[in-house]
């Protein structure tokens, strides 16, 4: 019954209206993101004490990066404007997805490690080669070890301009981590990466520029975020092009739609996104939006299949087909949370509105403080149904002379006058 109203629906719409596409309207959000090279089965790590070449207790501090970056649960998710991260519950730092913490694997703790290194007389410090690694792993249990060099470099430069003296201090770093198998102990990831950090003071506000040091740290810890990434599934702040389509009699609709998603509301902007690619399904742009709110939720299977038919239908669109790409390593994504017990939690749109998500929506008059009667027949002499306050908004199922019949509440409608509403 369901899909026959559907379908007359559908009909109704594509007899009447037409479609006018308008520019994108980007959205952001953090998605769940699989890594460069996934490392899918292992789970025991070890991570052996970074070489910095140039300051020792760098070592140190870089290898506390790392570990920290591995056991944190909301990986990758930071505030866009402090740029610090962490978990951010803000608009700034949102996500969608449900259900899923970051810290993945067990690593060892350090006062084993260092335990096991000096009863095999080996240095915590980078002179250790790949196979006395691995060795030193198969004695914890570990799956791989993960080992690496770091560096950093400063330079200082004063300027003299419109009569200010001012100082620009810029830290650089860069370094490689090693991926090492137990088993083999054969190199099986590398990754290069570099950061680098300005700061800018003049005159007075010369004396509070940050140390080196301390601008050393946050260049590390940039490294160390990188090098997690590398093999580590993490949040990835995403803006996507949502397409605005509007249908000639709905766009209202459209609109809507669009404020829900960017409020946050993906429940009430769902119903309207799939009506409108159902109205119009073999429009790619409707195709991919449905595609876009699937990805949010970490819904990767019917992201790829919405994505698909956008790209099917117009695959010269570079967009679409990165898209499916990026749909289809989320699946590979799920399996492994699925397997080390941390599944994305499902999330479920209701479709029963979907008939009506389209129709036209009326506002009563006034504010909430105000009360609007509604009547059971298009006749202000029969019975109230109900007094609703001003400054709603209701559904109108149809029209009969100057009254809108409007879906109140559960499976009550009623009437209400033109002169109610706005």
């Amino acid at each position: 019954m369901f899909i026959k109203k559907l379908n007359l629906f559908i009909f109704i719409v594509l007899s009447l209206t037409f479609v006018i596409e308008l520019p994108a309207q980007k959205v952001e959000c953090f998605i769940l993101k699989a890594p460069e090279k996934p490392f899918y089965n292992m789970k025991r790590i070890g991570v052996l004490e970074f070489d910095c070449t140039n300051n020792r207790h760098k070592s140190v501090v870089m290898t506390n990066f790392v570990v920290g970056d591995l056991l944190d649960q909301e990986r990758g998710i930071y505030d866009q404007q402090g740029q610090w991260y962490g978990l951010v519950k803000s608009k700034e730092g949102r996500t969608f997805v449900k259900g899923v913490k970051t810290d993945f694997y067990d690593v060892i703790e350090r006062d084993q490690l260092e335990r096991i290194m000096k009863e095999q007389r080996l240095s915590l410090s980078g002179a250790l080669d790949e196979s006395s690694a691995a060795e030193v792993g198969k004695l914890l249990g570990l799956d791989v070890m993960i080992m690496g060099n770091v560096s950093y470099t400063h330079n200082d430069e004063y300027t003299n301009s419109t009569g200010s003296r001012c100082l620009k201090r810029t830290v650089s770093a860069l370094g490689t981590i090693k991926i090492i198998s137990v088993e083999t102990a054969k190199i099986e990831g590398t990754r290069n990466a570099e950061a680098s950090i300005k700061k800018t003071a003049c005159d007075d506000n010369i004396s509070g520029m940050p140390s080196v040091d301390q601008l050393a740290d946050e260049v590390l810890k940039d490294l160390a975020h990188q090098f997690v990434g590398y093999f580590t599934p993490g949040y990835e702040l995403i803006k996507y092009d949502f397409e605005k389509i509007k249908l000639k009699e709905f766009k209202d609709r459209s609109k809507e739609a669009m404020d829900f998603i960017e409020a946050g509301d993906l429940d009430r902007a769902f119903p309207i996104a799939y009506a409108m690619f159902e109205a119009d399904s073999y429009n790619p742009k409707a195709a991919y939006n449905l595609g876009i709110i699937y990805e949010m939720v970490g819904s990767y299977e019917e992201a790829v299949e919405y994505y698909g038919i956008a790209y099917e239908i117009d695959y010269s669109n570079q967009q679409y087909q990165q898209a499916v790409e990026r749909a289809k390593r989320g699946i590979e994504l799920a399996t492994f949370l699925e397997e080390v017990g941390r599944p994305v939690q499902p999330y479920t749109f209701m479709l029963d509105d979907v008939s009506t998500a389209l129709a036209e929506r009326v506002t009563t008059r006034g504010s909430s403080g105000d009360r609007v009667n509604v009547y059971e027949l298009p006749d202000k002499s029969t019975d109230i149904a109900a007094k609703v306050p001003g400054g709603l908004e209701f559904k109108v199922i149809e029209k009969q002379g100057d009254f809108f019949k409007i879906q109140l509440r559960g499976t009550k409608t009623g009437f209400v006058h033109k002169s109610d509403v706005k």
